[in-house]
C-alpha cells in the first residue's frame, strides 16, 4: 500500500500537469480558425487609415491590412472570413483584453506605458505626431501655439495631453472623441490647432489645401502596429509574421498597393536591398 500511494500521487500530479498544459496551448488563433473569421477592432472616424466611405461601408489602410491578413489565415478574401467592430480611441485595449475583439488595428503607435496594457506586433507602418493648423493662419512654431489666446484639440488619452502640456502649456485644451472630429474643429475654426499621427496629417493636408502641418514633430520616428492581449504567444506569432511579409516578403505586393492608394507614394520595402515595387 504504501508503493501504491506514492504511484496515485504521480499519476494525479501528472494529468494535472496535462490538463493544465493542454489548456495552456488553446490560443486565440484556434479559437478563430474554428470559428471561421476573425474579429478585428478598428476606427471608423479616422481617414485615411479607418473610415466610413462614401458607400456607407468601413474603408482605409486600416481595413485594407486586416482584410490581407484575414486572407492569409484563410486562404480568401471572402468577406465572410472577417468581421469589423468600429471602437473609439479610449475602447481599444479594453476590447481586445476583454475579448470582444481577436486584435486591433486602429492607428495604435507603440508606447512604453502601452507595452504593459496590450501585446503589439512590429510596426506595420511609421509614423510620429505633428501639428495642423489653419492654412492662413499666423502659427509657425510650436512656441507660436505657447498663449491663453490659443485653443488646441486633443483626444482623451493621456499621452495627448501630456504633449500639448509639454509644448503649449498656456495654450487651452478641447477634448474630442476622434481624429476626424480634432481635423474638422480645425478646418471648422473651432480650434487653432491638433496633433495628429503624421501620415494622418499629411492624407489631410493633400485632400485640403486650407490646412497645412508645422515643421516640427512632436515625437520621434514611432511605428503603428497590431495589438492584441497579452499572454498568447502563438497569436502574436501568426499576425507579427504577417506583418514581416506585408512589410518586406511574401505580401508586400498587396501591402504596397494600398500603402500607394492611400498615401501617394509606395513604401520602404522592410528588406532594404530589395526593389520598392
Amino acid at each position: 500500500m504504501r508503493n501504491v500511494l506514492p504511484a496515485i500521487v504521480l499519476m494525479a500530479a501528472s494529468l494535472l500537469a496535462a490538463a493544465s498544459a493542454s489548456a495552456q496551448d488553446k490560443s486565440k488563433l484556434d479559437e478563430v480558425l474554428a470559428r471561421g473569421k476573425v474579429i478585428v477592432g478598428v476606427s471608423s472616424e479616422s481617414p485615411p487609415f479607418g473610415f466610413v466611405n462614401e458607400k456607407g461601408e468601413l474603408d482605409g489602410f486600416d481595413v485594407d491590412v486586416a482584410k490581407l491578413i484575414a486572407k492569409g489565415l484563410f486562404g480568401s478574401d471572402d468577406p465572410k472570413h472577417i468581421e469589423f467592430v468600429k471602437q473609439s480611441s479610449a475602447a481599444r485595449w479594453e476590447n481586445v483584453n476583454s475579448g470582444k475583439v481577436d486584435f486591433g488595428i486602429h492607428v495604435a503607435t507603440i508606447l512604453p506605458d502601452r507595452v504593459a496594457r496590450v501585446a503589439f506586433t512590429r510596426g506595420y507602418i511609421d509614423s510620429s505626431i505633428v501639428v495642423i493648423v489653419k492654412a492662413d493662419s499666423k502659427f509657425k512654431t510650436f512656441a507660436d501655439l505657447n498663449n491663453d489666446k490659443v485653443a488646441t484639440a486633443i483626444l482623451s488619452t493621456p499621452i495627448q495631453a501630456d504633449r500639448a502640456k509639454q509644448f503649449f502649456p498656456k495654450a487651452k485644451t478641447t477634448t474630442l472623441d476622434s481624429i476626424g472630429a480634432q481635423f474638422t474643429a480645425v478646418k471648422g475654426g473651432r480650434v487653432d490647432a491638433a496633433q495628429l499621427d503624421e501620415p494622418v496629417a499629411l492624407w489631410y493636408a493633400s485632400q485640403n489645401k486650407d490646412v497645412r502641418i508645422l515643421p516640427e514633430r512632436m515625437a520621434a520616428i514611432t511605428n503603428n502596429a497590431i495589438y492584441m492581449k497579452q499572454g498568447d504567444f502563438k497569436w502574436w506569432l501568426t499576425l507579427d509574421t504577417y506583418v514581416s511579409e506585408l512589410r518586406g516578403g511574401s505580401m508586400y505586393k498587396d501591402y504596397s498597393a494600398s500603402y500607394s492608394k492611400w498615401f501617394g507614394k509606395a513604401p520602404l520595402n522592410a528588406k532594404y536591398y530589395a526593389p520598392s515595387k
